[in-house]
């Protein structure tokens, strides 16, 4: 009903602005087939664009560093599609801001794409604004319940809204799923046995990686290496460090009050606890051991890769995404959670979701919103040889990581990930904060502007999650 609701409101516009075109050739919808073997949709052209901007830069196809085995898989599954569908898939990755074209064409009456793909932020305005189908009016072709395909409930959450779902992710395929993931310390694992110090995987463990046993560390972490040049115990951004600590302390993004509400756990006690911790890291009596670059994401990538950090929090697409990523460019590295606090425990890793990345949506107006639905299904398929979770996570033991500890430790926070509403400008205290202020100071001076965007985005993507995903 939501579906239909949505498409008479949109065709309702296009015919209000467009009622003048009289006289006008009418489109040509493609007639589609069944045939025995399924469906085909005589020659028809499926027009998928992809805007997969990313931190590090380098050639990709659907996701993947071009000329590498996953890539090939992919143009390999292209093909399969348009041979067993009789289909032209065309991927167009001309940069264009279809986040723009989109509600223009939907105006105009036809929309040219038939699937849509890059980060929740931009997606976004195309799911509230309604130029998006609702993918539970498709649940018998795309199964949303199914994680292990199309994403998790937090994946997801920047899909929902007024009770639908109108995007997914490409879960099934190998890697896409974990570059949403924020806040994932790496470990120069060189430079622990420099200092011949106790690697933080077995601090882990030992469920001792603490943010108390991380402050006893810093003073030893920063030091002066061979070449004369200090070392940094931890490099970071404010905002990447105070939006991993976040959740470290027992609390989600999202807290449920006594009544049922849809609260932020950002003004409780418990939280304030941690984001009082990394002002002391940042401003206070540890920051001579933490420096806060206020430079690009490529400029912190490049420092901690050159030695100039001991620890430093990563994005997936940055630790192994591209050709610039981590696990490309360096030879000993270690990946553990964010030490948790006092009533945190190692399941409380900090990992969030700032932007789902590789989020696949419908136009409401595009040829054929059924024949787009049942194309990503069959596109999106696991690719052969990774079938299953247990065949990716042995490849990223094998060609991405250096110790099974890392890869235990990465998943867990894939597992355990939080959207964190940074998009929704909730979280504006993070990238605000400074030494001028005391951290309540800050919480204070944005609490106003969190509860209205509570009351307009929160609940109602909350609500809408729990009722899609139960």
């Amino acid at each position: 009903m939501k579906r239909i609701l949505s498409f008479i409101f949109v065709i309702s516009v296009v015919f209000s602005l467009c009622s003048c075109a009289e006289g006008t050739e009418n489109e040509i919808v493609p007639e589609f087939s069944t045939v025995v073997d399924g469906i085909e949709y005589g020659g028809a052209e499926f027009v998928f664009a992809q805007r997969n901007e990313e931190h590090s830069t380098g050639d990709e196809y659907l996701g993947y560093v071009v000329n590498t085995a996953f890539a090939d898989l992919a143009i390999s599954r292209i093909k399969e599609v348009e041979k067993k569908y009789n289909v032209s898939v065309v991927i167009d990755m001309s940069g264009s801001d279809v986040g723009y074209l989109i509600p223009a064409e939907t105006i105009s009456g036809l929309v040219h794409y038939d699937a849509y793909q890059t980060a929740s932020n931009p997606l976004s305005s195309l799911v509230r604004g309604g130029y998006l189908c609702d993918l539970t009016s498709f649940s018998d072709i795309i199964d949303y319940l199914n994680a292990d395909k199309w994403g998790t409930k937090e994946d997801l959450k920047p899909a929902c809204w007024n009770g639908g779902l109108y995007a997914v992710i490409p879960a099934a395929w190998p890697i896409l799923k974990y570059r949403s993931i924020d806040g994932a310390m790496v470990v120069n694992e060189n430079i622990i046995n420099y200092l011949q110090e106790t690697d933080p995987r077995e601090l882990v463990e030992r469920d001792e990686w603490t943010w108390r046993k991380f402050e006893e560390l810093m003073p030893i972490y920063n030091h002066i290496n061979d070449s004369g040049d200090e070392v940094k115990a931890l490099e970071t951004t404010v905002h990447w460090l105070f939006r991993t600590i976040h959740t470290t302390n027992g609390e989600k993004v999202v807290i449920k009050d006594e009544k049922g509400d849809y609260q932020l756990s950002l003004h409780s006690p418990i939280t304030f606890e941690a984001m009082q911790t990394a002002w002391n890291w940042t401003f206070g009596e540890y920051s001579t051991y933490v420096n806060v670059n206020t430079g690009d994401w490529k400029v912190l990538l490049q420092n901690f890769i050159d030695g100039k950090s001991v620890v430093t929090l990563m994005n997936g697409t940055d630790l192994c995404g591209s050709e610039n990523s981590i696990a490309f460019n360096m030879d000993n590295f270690g990946i553990v959670p964010f030490p948790h606090g006092p009533n945190g425990s190692v399941s409380t890793t900090g990992s969030t979701i700032t932007e789902t990345r590789f989020i696949t949506g419908i136009p409401l107006l595009c040829k054929e919103p059924e024949m787009s639905a049942v194309l990503l299904d069959a596109i999106y398929e696991p690719l052969p040889g990774y079938e299953t979770e247990e065949s990716i996570i042995e490849y990223l033991r094998k060609q991405y990581f250096f110790d099974d500890r890392d890869v235990l430790n990465f998943v867990e926070m894939y597992k355990t990930t939080l959207y964190n509403y940074r998009c929704e400008n909730v979280t504006d205290a993070y990238i605000s904060i400074d030494r001028n202020k005391t951290m309540q100071e800050t919480l204070e001076k944005y609490e106003n502007a969190d509860e209205e965007n509570r009351v307009k985005y929160v609940v109602n993507i909350e609500s809408s999650a729990d009722e899609v995903f139960g």
